[in-house]
């Protein structure tokens, strides 16, 4: 049991199966449990925050939060240039996100950025519950997608039920089976377009398109189809 603790300009890497982090306050830094050549499965990350220092982000910043075999609750991610992901699948176990933001931010050092506020590659089994994904970019800067689980790299398949994503090139990237419930896309928030999605693999579907109220709650505007076959 990792709790009550305060890193600044740090990882906090994770070397023992089963382990907890509860209320950890992570400035600059992440949560890492595939360091080395062992995925450390049964991580529970919950009531925690993971935000940028006074220094510098750059491209070559790590994700905020990783490997595999995790599970998160009640986690916010603030203000770095990545956020969930989601890999390791030869060694690592599925992941769960469940109640828990991610807002993502150009970096200040900006060199062919591909952030992701989550990110699948090599990925096992993902499941999201009831979560916010946000991407923000600048005409100089832009990432990938607040969601970007895509075919073709090695990830496996998803269950989403509850999920608003916020813009990127498409705000929801995916190319892989599984099903998709509840997902809500804020208007407008895309470069290109609302979805980038395999949809033949797709067992289930349930998206529209909303707009954010003053409290944060959305506010539905349109259904949003599955009607595209990309996924990458």
């Amino acid at each position: 049991m990792v709790e009550d603790l305060r890193i600044t300009n740090g990882m906090l890497v994770v070397n023992a199966r089963n382990v907890t982090v509860r209320r950890v306050e992570i400035l600059g830094g992440g949560v890492n449990n595939f360091v080395g050549s062992v995925c450390h499965n049964g991580l529970v990350v919950e009531n925690s925050t993971i935000t940028r220092a006074s220094g510098q982000t750059t491209t070559g910043d790590w994700p905020a939060l990783g490997t595999g075999g995790y599970t998160a609750r009640n986690v916010k991610i603030d203000g770095l240039p990545e956020g969930f992901r989601v890999g390791g699948k030869g060694d690592c176990g599925p992941v769960t996100i469940e109640n828990s933001f991610a807002s993502v931010r150009y970096p200040d050092v900006c060199s062919d950025w591909h952030g992701d506020a989550l990110q699948g590659y090599d990925g096992p089994h993902v499941t999201v519950r009831n979560t916010t994904l946000e991407m923000i970019q600048n005409k100089a800067c832009g990432g990938t997608a607040p969601f970007f689980y895509p075919h073709s790299q090695g990830n496996t398949s998803v269950d989403i039920d509850g999920l608003i994503v916020k813009g990127g090139g498409y705000p929801f990237r995916l190319g892989m089976p599984g099903t998709v419930r509840g997902l809500k896309i804020v208007d407008g928030s895309w470069n290109f377009g609302p979805i980038d999605v395999k949809c033949s693999v797709l067992t289930g579907w349930d998206a529209e398109i909303v707009t954010l109220g003053t409290d944060g709650q959305p506010v539905a505007v349109r259904r949003q189809a599955c009607n595209t076959e990309t996924g990458n």
